[in-house]
């Protein structure tokens, strides 16, 4: 049975304050580690515009996991694209390799170290809230656009 909905109330704009204040500010999304690689501060500058509407969403003290996941997804990157290259197949180095058959070919390195990175980015993303099921579970919601017919006309 699903737990039952928190209602909403109205926050007095000083008790918000004081909440946000309490809480830290907001993460400065002009501030890109200059330790990301490409990719991740990419991924850096994607996540910014995302939360562009949301600046309190992610604060400050969330910038450590914020860059994890970053890292996590330049690994991922590079991982992919190696793969994207060389293919899932590469040729061994060594003798024993070659005394296998099958040409030498082992499975590229790549492909381990995709997986990897995917279970480290699924779980950062968890942690940050970048999924629809870990927003539900963080009990943040998602807003509705606007009804573009407000009549039901067209429905």
């Amino acid at each position: 049975m699903p737990a039952a909905r928190k209602p909403l109330y109205a926050v007095a704009e000083a008790a918000r304050q004081q909440r946000q204040t309490a809480v830290g500010v907001g993460l400065d999304w002009e501030d890109v580690p200059e330790q990301l690689p490409e990719a991740g501060r990419a991924e850096w500058q994607h996540l910014a515009v995302q939360h562009a509407a949301y600046p309190q969403r992610l604060r400050e003290t969330d910038r450590a996991a914020v860059i994890a996941y970053c890292t996590w997804f330049a690994a991922f990157d590079a991982a992919c694209r190696d793969i994207a290259e060389r293919g899932t197949l590469v040729a061994g180095r060594s003798s024993a390799d070659e005394a296998r058959g099958s040409a030498g070919l082992v499975k590229n390195p790549s492909v381990a170290a995709m997986r990897d990175a995917s279970q480290q980015l699924r779980y950062w993303a968890r942690e940050l809230g970048l999924t629809p099921d870990s927003r539900a579970r963080q009990g943040l919601q998602i807003e509705q656009p606007e009804d573009d017919d407000p009549d039901g006309i067209w429905d």
